[in-house]
Parts: C-alpha cells; structure tokens; sequence
C-alpha cells in the first residue's frame, strides 16, 4: 500500500475544506434566493404597468408610472402619517413604561420572594398570546368608550401588546448587571431614579435599543388590531394595502409598489441597526 506524505493529507485534507465550504455557501445562497424571490418580484413587479404584472414576464420595459401613481396618492400619505405616528409613540410609550417595570422586577423588593418571578412570568405568558383571543371583549370596551376609529385606541393596543417585549429583553440585561454597583450608588446618595437612569439604561442599552427595534417593527408590520379596530381616517398602511385590493380592484402593480415602499422603512431600518439588534439579541438569550 501507498503511503502518502504529510504535505499530501495536509493538501487533501484542505481540498476537502474548501469543497465543504464552497457546498455551504451554495446551499444558503439557494436557500436565501428562495426566500427573497418574493421580495425581488414584488420589487420588480412595481416597476411593471398593470398590462404588465398581468403576464409575468422576466423581461420588461421598467416604468415609474406605477410608483408615482401610489406615491401622489393623497390617502396613501394619511395612511402613512397614521403608522408613524403609531410606530413613534407606540414605541416610546412601551420603552418608558417596560423599562422601569423590567428594572423594578430585577432591583425591586417584595415582600414575597417569588413574587417577582410571577410577575415575569406573567409578563413572558402575555406575549404569547394572539391579538384574536381578546378582540371580542376589547372591540366591546373600546366601543363603550368610544375608542372605535381613533387613533389612541389603537396606540394603547399596540403599548399593551409590546409592553411584555420590552420587559423580557431588558430584563434579561438588567439581571446580568452586577448589583455591587447599585449599592455603591445607594451609599453615595442615589435614588432610585437616578440609578435607574443614570446606571442601569447607559449600561442596558444595547438590549434597549434591541427593544426598541423589535416593537418599532412589530408595530409597522401589524394588521390584525390595525384593520379591526380603526377606520378609513385612523388606519395604518398594512390596512390600506388590504383595502387598496378591495375599493380599486386586483391591481397587482399598484399592489407591489405600495408593498415594497411599506417595506423599505423597516429594512432601512434594521439594515442600519443590524449589529446593534443581532448583539442585544444574542446577549439577551444567552443572559436569559
């Protein structure tokens, strides 16, 4: 038998490698081009007139027409005023009261042991739990209280849903936090406030931000509570895209191009921020 020398298994050993790397990368660009190709052709269908988007075909003569009619569309503006006005505030309500409630679960004392435990659990179980299993008693306060098509009716759906998101990634931060810096903190004449504010969000704030993220996306991208509990004036743009198939018919192009710009924001977004949440996010579960 034919023995080989070092320089030989070190070679086939390194060609083996690099097949095994080069297969890899093949198959998560197959499977990225798969999950995209939807994108890409919602993408490239806006640039398509309605004669167009009809007949798929994948060579087309591109046109802005159907990009300026959706964006000179007065309605599409209101309804694009109405999810970041959702979006700005649903996010900074939920940040002002999650992080507290997550940093009173964590340095709070009680007078149970388990009662902060509970708490968290009981906050951690809310996020399960589908917008659908409380629509019917919601729809009836809301109609009681003449809450129905306003905007701040759905504002305090979208806080009370996003809330529990707040407390379980920030209070995974806050419990890694070393509490020896807190009591320094007391002993030198810091409130409670000023811990809270000047301690543990400064060193909390990759979670934070991570937070603030998620709940800005959630609340861009939600339909369900959007289409049942607003109308035409207070509706967000998933729910005009819905209503836009509706009123003006299955106008595929103008469908496309109102889709990519509702998505654009959100990629954007996270696009810009992708290693502050993908941090947060990883920290947060391994802290967890």
């Amino acid at each position: 038998m034919e023995k080989r020398s070092i320089r030989e298994v070190q070679a086939s050993m390194k060609a083996r490698r690099i097949i095994k790397q080069v297969l890899l990368a093949l198959i998560i660009y197959a499977v990225a081009i798969v999950y995209f190709s939807p994108i890409l052709y919602m993408f490239l269908t806006g640039f398509k007139t309605e004669a167009q988007a009809v007949s798929p075909s994948i060579f087309f003569k591109p046109t802005l027409v159907t990009y300026q009619k959706v964006l000179g569309d007065p309605t599409m503006h209101q309804y694009l005023r109405n999810s970041l006005f959702q979006v700005f505030f649903g996010t900074l309500i939920s940040l002002c009261l999650g992080i507290p409630a997550a940093y009173g679960l964590v340095f709070g004392k009680f007078k149970k042991r388990d009662s902060a435990g509970k708490m968290y659990f009981w906050f951690i179980t809310t996020i399960v739990l589908p917008p659908v299993a409380v629509l019917i008693p919601l729809f009836i306060w809301y109609q009681k209280f003449r809450l129905i098509n306003t905007p701040y009716g759905v504002l305090a759906a979208y806080i009370g849903f996003h809330i529990p998101i707040v407390v379980w990634m920030v209070h995974s931060f806050f419990s890694d936090l070393p509490r020896e810096i807190f009591e320094a903190a007391e002993i030198d004449g810091c409130s409670k406030f000023q811990r809270l504010t000047r301690i543990a969000i400064p060193l909390a704030r990759t979670g934070i931000i991570s937070a603030a993220l998620l709940v800005a996306v959630f609340i861009w991208d939600e339909f369900f509570l959007g289409f049942n509990l607003t109308g035409n004036p207070t509706a967000t743009l998933p729910v005009y895209m819905s209503r836009f198939r509706e009123q003006q018919g299955q106008f595929v192009a103008q469908l496309s191009a109102s889709s990519t710009i509702s998505v654009l924001p959100a990629v954007i977004l996270g696009w810009m921020t992708q290693k502050a949440l993908v941090k947060g996010l990883v920290a947060g579960a391994v802290k967890g």
